[in-house]
């Protein structure tokens, strides 16, 4: 009888333990803070069917059933800004998560500057030592990249104290600790960010699958996924950890100084990478949603620099897209504005993509509501992408928090922002969102202003405040101004516009670049005499489809429906100072098909290395050797890289110095490219234009290049020297 006994009572208990258990997600346990003073989404899992109540010691109660896959979620009513409470989850079990808080709860996510914790951050000691915060509450999500939605993630709550503090986002932190201060009521923070992932991560896919960009970037993903092996991943990762170490070494016995060598990672199957679009989402917002929050700071853009210009547009899909999933059609959302990083800035104005980036965040603050940025152009460090000082992040991101979504007028929530301008000839008119306090300069002299003529010539110009929310900006060589800039570089320092309150301004532009047909100017009988087949502007080229495609300005070929006679390149460069550079050779057809004389992109197909006949070459360059060729030419046109042996043979070319029968080489394709254009018979390139994917550090150039031995390495990286360029494909029937 006692064998039987014993035998029943276990049978019971393992019946018993097939009984599912309520349960909750991570993001709810003791310690946590719950959004105050709504009706806040709690939800979990349980037998189908079976009956659950949520009550908290306020007295507030709601029950439900769990539906037939197990899953439930109840409204609870929350109390004002308070506790500690205890909220109990009741169903065939019994759950209690004690020492709640009902506070505000602020979402913080990004890249690794928002990741970036406070063990790192500027005076991080004494940081930690002061982390005494009760009402403070932190929550960190595990790192998590997914095609398909989680339904949990893991963490816990914590509230905020030394032994707490040093690994959460500093960011966040330096947030969430004004708020705390300012507001006396308790603040949870959840840290959900991944250092070095894009903002398409963390969108929804059908949301975004439509955009070219995004598309673009999803089937390169799928396209390695085809080729991609663990032990092939393995090994690359081991290699480069090899390097790696020895970086390491290297920074370490130079006193640890410039930007500390990033470790390798293994990398994941390509559709399970962290950046493939969506991951991140499904990964890391699903999990949390839809638990109730007060807001979201965002600091991440460095991965999408190369994609500066469709920023804006993504930037606003993703805070729509996080707004339809809390159901918060105003939910506040605000973000860090880049700060400077990179070689110093030395010219009037950087065509590049971190200027264009900030005023994406910046358009987007002024354009889409209930937005909001903060601006740290006066924080970043040259050699270091992660600017150590997060205090600044955290009280310019409160600010901004404090007055939008608290109301507290009386707080000077930003740094001078520019809201129109207006041009008077010489002059530019610039009026600022002052933030709450008048504009002032740190310093003598204001600096960074710059100023375009109508004529596309860039300068320095002066500038001086003339009201508490304008400025006036002048140069003297400029009678006609088209456009005005500020602090426009990747990192430009002492700039030093700002408020009576020491918040600095953002950088901006506005006008538009004046449009000049070099050719119709410098050549106006060649302009009569060719039809324009194709246009780009060499010193900033875009590609598109995976670097297979260029992006030409105009694109004529359509219109071009029998042979021709003759085929023209025309290349055109403007220096800083306004010198125009330009040369113009035209040759027989090498080919009948038009959309072989242009850029010799992928789509395209064309692999072009032989002589062509009856060249004439016009340039206004020093050296280029002008007149008509009737043997004397050749071309390399096709799109990959090349190495200088002679393999042409070329007449008295060589494999060095007068490499002008390069050898197609198929490594770094496609993209890089070369379109070469020489006069053989007088030792001489003419246009050079290579690296078409390269942007403003494309190749490209007129005449010899005399920076080396080789006498057209295509003018490594020469596109950034140039304000901008023009580059025609003409044809004459």
């Amino acid at each position: 009888m006692i064998k039987k006994s014993i035998l029943m009572g276990a049978l019971m208990m393992a019946a018993g333990g097939l009984c599912a258990d309520v349960k909750l997600p991570a993001i709810f346990n003791s310690d946590m803070v719950i959004q105050r003073e709504i009706a806040a989404p709690v939800w979990g899992w349980a037998d189908p069917e079976e009956k659950v109540t949520v009550s908290g010691s306020w007295g507030e109660k709601s029950d439900t059933e769990a539906g037939k896959d197990g899953k439930w979620q109840v409204k609870l009513d929350t109390p004002k800004a308070g506790g500690p409470f205890v909220i109990t989850i009741q169903g065939k079990n019994k759950i209690e998560l004690n020492n709640v808080l009902s506070g505000d709860v602020w979402i913080c996510s990004g890249q690794s500057n928002m990741q970036w914790n406070v063990n790192n951050s500027n005076n991080a000691k004494q940081e930690i030592e002061n982390a005494k915060y009760p009402e403070i509450r932190l929550f960190t999500v595990k790192s998590a990249a997914s095609q398909t939605p989680l339904k949990d993630t893991a963490g816990k709550w914590m509230p905020c104290r030394p032994d707490t503090i040093g690994y959460f986002s500093a960011a966040g932190y330096f947030f969430g600790r004004k708020l705390n201060q300012d507001l006396k009521i308790p603040v949870g923070l959840i840290n959900t960010s991944w250092g070095g992932t894009c903002i398409e991560a963390w969108t929804p896919l059908d949301k975004q699958i439509n955009d070219p960009v995004v598309k673009n970037m999803k089937d390169n993903y799928d396209r390695n996924a085809t080729t991609y092996t663990p032990e092939a991943a393995k090994k690359k990762f081991d290699d480069e950890k090899i390097v790696w170490q020895k970086k390491l070494e290297e920074w370490k016995a130079a006193g640890n100084k410039g930007q500390q060598p990033r470790e390798p990672r293994l990398d994941p199957h390509p559709q399970q990478h962290q950046n493939y679009p969506g991951n991140l989402y499904n990964g890391m917002i699903v999990p949390i949603l839809p638990f109730a929050a007060k807001g979201a700071i965002w600091y991440q853009g460095e991965s999408n620099a190369g994609q500066a210009n469709n920023y804006r547009t993504q930037m606003e899909r993703m805070i729509t897209c996080w707004r339809d999933a809390w159901d918060q059609k105003d939910l506040p959302f605000y973000f860090v504005q880049l700060p400077n990083f990179m070689k110093a800035w030395s010219t009037p104005v950087e065509d590049s993509s971190w200027p264009v980036l900030r005023e994406a965040f910046m358009k987007t603050a002024m354009e889409v509501p209930n937005t909001g940025m903060a601006i740290t152009i006066d924080i970043g460090e040259e050699n270091d992408i992660h600017p150590k000082n997060k205090q600044d992040v955290g009280d310019r991101l409160a600010r901004v928090a404090l007055y939008k979504t608290y109301g507290m007028k009386d707080t000077v929530w930003t740094g001078p922002i520019a809201q129109s301008c207006k041009f008077d000839d010489e002059k530019a008119i610039v009026r600022f969102e002052n933030g709450g306090s008048p504009l002032a300069v740190k310093g003598e002299k204001l600096q960074g202003f710059a100023l375009v003529n109508d004529e596309g010539l860039t300068v320095k110009a002066d500038a001086k405040i003339t009201g508490e929310d304008t400025v006036e900006v002048i140069a003297p060589e400029v009678k006609k101004t088209a456009m005005v800039y500020y602090a426009w570089a990747n990192n430009p320092t002492g700039v030093n516009l700002i408020n009576k309150a020491g918040l600095p301004a953002s950088p901006f532009r506005f006008g538009t670049m004046p449009k000049t047909n070099f050719m119709a100017k410098l050549l106006p009988a060649e302009a009569g005499d060719y039809k324009l087949v194709y246009s780009f502007d060499p010193t900033n080229p875009k590609l598109t489809d995976n670097n297979t495609k260029i992006v030409y300005a105009e694109d004529n070929s359509a219109k071009i429906t029998g042979k021709f006679k003759k085929v023209a390149y025309f290349m055109a460069l403007q220096a800083n100072d306004g010198k125009v550079s330009y040369a113009f050779v035209c040759m027989d057809p090498f080919t009948d098909d038009v959309r072989k004389i242009g850029v010799p992109v992928k789509s395209a197909g064309q692999i072009f290395q032989q002589l062509v006949t009856g060249m004439t070459v016009k340039s206004n360059v020093d050296g280029v050797k002008t007149g008509d060729y009737p043997e004397g030419g050749n071309i390399e046109f096709w799109d990959c890289n090349y190495g200088g042996n002679n393999s042409a043979k070329v007449p008295g070319a060589s494999d060095s110095a007068l490499d002008f029968g390069d050898q197609y080489d198929s490594n770094r394709s496609p993209g890089y490219g070369c379109m070469q254009i020489h006069n053989w018979k007088e030792k001489q390139s003419v246009i050079c234009f290579n690296n078409f994917s390269g942007g403003r550090s494309a190749d490209a150039g007129i005449g010899n290049w005399v920076g080396g031995k080789t006498l057209d390495w295509t003018f490594s990286g020469s596109a950034k020297n140039f304000v901008r360029g023009e580059f025609k494909v003409l044809v004459q029937e």
